[in-house]
């Protein structure tokens, strides 16, 4: 053999011996990055339903003695049977698993159990991978309460230097792939200056920065210098130690904006001898949100427990629990004090409380308790307890059930409350309200009775003075004639305002509802008060606006009642000037209406007499009733009509400057009525 082809085999040699070492370092550098994570990190053949790999974080964090065992189970074998949220673990893993596949990687809270029987809280990351035909999970946890480090040995090299490169390459594509689609940023930078020498895609997410600008970049330029001295720390950690943290610190996003991060590391050396620091990176952002979030509740929480207790305190509320499925009883100190019993007189079980219901009324609310279980009704009786020393109080109970997932009660939470004081009040307030509502009857009974009886000779006495007025009679007895009708037409004036006040009162006022005319209605008023018009020299007013159309449904006497007395009242109130009437539509309610306003320039009222010019039997003043005459109750009928009419009046006035009354009377069309009012009527005064 020639020196030549010696020399080429000795150069093969050594060239395949530098690709053995890179290929052995690669396979180490990726394996190790797994095995060593701090966070516990799994693979799940989704065909087989088992674990295909796992690191030591993971073995440790389960409690489970050897990778072999953890190997041997399923996700089901290191999960509790029921999530805190009551639902089954099994069934939510699949709902995770489904949503990893058809929306990408899901990080979400988990509750695991070890062999021991205990649990503990982790975050994990699920990412769906497709990997020579096999689908798998990557699963990476963290267990919130203490993050458990830990590293697992390298594998030893595969003698067969061809199978190992197969076995290598295939291991190393998978767990690039892994990698790349972790939630989870990883790093790798060289120890020397900090500079990065590989980050996967998530890294790049966290920071804000694309792959090949951290690639330019070194994790100086991402640490606020806030944290100088600790990474120095960090640094001798790594040094000593060859890992660090779990570390938490702050990381500054392109933007500018600073968030924080959890790291944990490893110091690894290559083959020439140059150290590298490789790192898992995870944003906390979301974590402390949450963590701040559970703070700010049970803050809340307390808070609200506290001013709940105060409340209790105050309104001395006693608050119940009643386990349906132990029977135990739970009372706070209310309880106790509200029926009268010691905390060691207490037995803790239901019948405890039925034994003190008093036996006339055990069976109504043992009635209604269990109604309001089956969910058949409210749990909200009144019913009296008996004290051990004999007294008896009335309770005001009320409750809520509680289910659980499938609808099946589990417990029931309640209050008490004392209104033994609230129901003897409530006794003497019917027992007052009955004997007032008799006298009122009383009194509608005897004014009703007494107006007829006074009302059918008084119509007699009228019917005589109309008929000597045709009568030949000198001037002094034709005044005093005129005097007596007129004083007797008012006498029938007030025994009519009685007779309709205790109409009002007792309910038995009903009204008509036929085809009635306010034009016409307006036409008759101005005749009955057109005397007083004359003698007083008064202007009288009546303007219908040009859009009203007179086509109404109502009670004709009622109707007129109202307008002759708020015409009447407005003639007799103004010794000069005028009196308009405006006649109008509109809506209140959603239903057409009459607007009525009624304007005048009398003796107007100071804001005293406003206040009170519907009352009964109330008037200005006394020098009012002096003068002008009357009982005070047209005003209050009125009011009372345009109030069962479901209607509204308003009114205005200045003392000496006039009155503005507004009544809108929402009452039914007659769509069969075809006559068309005026457009305007207005009445020339008499004189």
């Amino acid at each position: 053999m020639s020196r030549t082809r010696c020399a080429n085999l000795e150069n093969e040699l050594k060239r395949l011996r530098s690709e053995l070492e890179q290929v052995t370092f690669e396979r180490d550098k990726y394996k190790k990055l797994f095995d060593v994570s701090g966070d516990a990190l799994s693979i799940v053949d989704l065909q087989s339903g088992t674990f295909v790999e796992c690191n030591t974080a993971a073995i440790e964090m389960h409690g489970i003695n050897s990778k072999e065992a953890f190997l041997q189970l399923t996700p089901a074998d290191i999960s509790p049977k029921h999530q805190p949220c009551g639902q089954s673990s099994e069934q939510l893993a699949k709902q995770y698993i489904e949503k990893t596949q058809q929306e990408g990687a899901q990080l979400f809270q988990w509750t695991h159990c070890r062999p021991d029987g205990s649990t503990f809280p982790c975050l994990v990351s699920l990412t769906s991978v497709q990997f020579h035909g096999e689908e798998l999970i990557l699963a990476i946890g963290r267990d919130i309460t203490e993050i458990v480090q830990a590293q697992q040995k390298l594998d030893e090299a595969h003698s067969d230097i061809k199978h190992y490169q197969k076995a290598y390459q295939r291991e190393k594509e998978k767990f690039e792939h892994f990698v790349n689609l972790a939630p989870v940023g990883i790093a790798i930078n060289f120890m020397q200056d900090g500079s990065f020498d590989y980050v996967n895609q998530e890294f790049g997410n966290i920071t804000g920065y694309s792959v090949e600008e951290l690639n330019q970049m070194d994790y100086w330029q991402l640490t606020p210098k806030k944290y100088e001295q600790q990474e120095y720390k960090q640094l001798e950690d790594l040094k000593m130690r060859g890992r660090y943290g779990p570390y938490a610190k702050e990381y500054i996003h392109k933007s500018g904006k600073v968030f924080p991060v959890l790291l944990s590391g490893i110091k690894i050396t290559d083959s020439d001898e140059i150290d590298f620091i490789w790192s898992v990176v995870q944003d906390t952002t979301r974590q402390k949100e949450v963590e701040a979030q559970i703070q700010k509740a049970k803050d809340e929480a307390d808070s609200f427990a506290i001013r709940m207790q105060l409340a209790n305190d105050s309104a001395e509320i006693g608050v119940w629990e009643w386990d349906l499925i132990s029977n135990e009883l739970i009372w706070d100190d209310w309880m106790f004090k509200l029926y009268g019993v010691t905390a060691g007189q207490f037995s803790g079980v239901y019948e405890a409380w039925e034994n003190s219901v008093h036996p006339d009324d055990l069976e109504f609310v043992r009635s209604k308790l269990a109604s309001a279980v089956q969910g058949e009704g409210v749990y909200d009786p009144e019913f009296r307890v008996v004290h051990p020393n004999g007294d008896i109080r009335t309770m005001k109970a009320s409750a809520e059930i509680i289910k659980d997932k499938l609808g099946v009660p589990i417990k029931v939470i309640g209050v008490n409350y004392d209104v033994t004081d609230k129901v003897a009040v409530i006794e003497k307030l019917a027992a007052a309200k009955l004997a007032a509502e008799n006298s009122v009857k009383a009194k509608s009974d005897f004014l009703a009775n007494m107006s007829h009886e006074i009302r059918t000779p008084m119509n007699a006495i009228l019917g005589g003075l109309q008929l000597l007025q045709s009568a030949e009679l000198d001037s002094d007895n034709r005044k005093t004639l005129a005097n007596a009708a007129f004083s007797a037409q008012s006498l029938l004036t007030i025994i009519n305002d009685i007779l309709d006040y205790s109409k009002i009162e007792s309910n038995k006022l009903e009204l008509e509802n036929a085809p009635i005319s306010f034009a016409d209605i307006l036409d008759s008023v101005k005749y009955d008060l057109d005397a007083l018009i004359s003698n007083k020299g008064l202007e009288f007013a009546i303007i219908i606006d040009k859009q009203f159309k007179d086509q109404w449904l109502g009670d004709l006497v009622r109707v007129k009642q109202i307008l002759l007395n708020l015409a009447s009242n407005a003639v007799k109130f103004t010794e000069s000037g005028s009196v308009n009437i405006h006649l109008a539509e509109t809506v209140l309610n959603e239903k057409a209406a009459v607007i009525v306003e009624v304007c005048d320039t009398g003796i107007g009222m100071n804001a005293e007499a406003q206040n009170c010019i519907f009352d009964r039997f109330a008037q200005a003043d006394t020098s009012t009733t002096r003068k002008y005459g009357g009982t005070g109750l047209g005003m209050s009928i009125t009011a009372s009509l345009v109030k069962l009419m479901q209607g509204s009046i308003e009114l205005s006035s200045e003392q000496g400057k006039g009155t503005h009354i507004r009544v809108i009377l929402p009452i039914d069309k007659n769509t069969q009525a075809s006559r068309t009012p005026p457009k305007e009527i207005i009445i020339s005064p008499q004189t």
